[in-house]
């Protein structure tokens, strides 16, 4: 990537895009790791110094993928990253993404999923029959794919948008 323009994200504006290299350039610096993402906009190459946060929304697009950024403050001074492929795009998921789940953040997945799991019984009494356990631990592995990932949705099978 030659010396281009800085893509600076302002809050709440569309900011369309389209990647123009498979991976960033990454490295460190005082403030921690950064990803240099090169881009096109407006018809001008320019770079996007990503966060971990955007980095880890965006990873998985390639050369040619085009997208909207959005940077969306949800409290004052705080922001958050909405990231929107545009027609024809698709999230590249051919690195499996729980090969990027480390084991702590696992852990702390199934614990989730096994208490929303739980609650879906929604019985009283407090001890659970043996069929219940079953029920409990196929409804937990069920949302611990999901969360991570390696669930296939009802949208892959049909090429649907999911209601939410």
């Amino acid at each position: 990537m030659s010396q281009n323009e800085t893509l600076k994200i302002s809050a709440n504006t569309d900011t369309l895009v389209e990647f123009l290299y498979d991976e960033p350039k990454t490295g460190t610096n005082n403030y921690g790791q950064w990803f240099l993402y090169g881009v096109k906009n407006e018809g001008k190459e320019k770079g996007i110094f990503a966060t971990q946060a955007l980095h880890n929304k965006i990873q998985y697009y390639r050369r040619g993928d085009r997208v909207n950024i959005r940077k969306e403050e949800y409290e004052t001074g705080k922001f958050g990253w909405n990231v929107i492929p545009e027609e024809g795009t698709t999230v590249k998921s051919e690195t499996n993404s729980t090969s990027k789940i480390d084991d702590r953040t696992h852990d702390i997945h199934k614990q989730v999923c096994l208490k929303l799991a739980v609650d879906m019984l929604k019985t009283e009494g407090g001890t659970l029959s043996e069929g219940q356990l079953v029920v409990v631990e196929a409804n937990m592995n069920s949302l611990l794919n999901v969360l991570e990932g390696n669930a296939v949705s009802c949208a892959d099978k049909d090429k649907t948008d999911l209601p939410f």
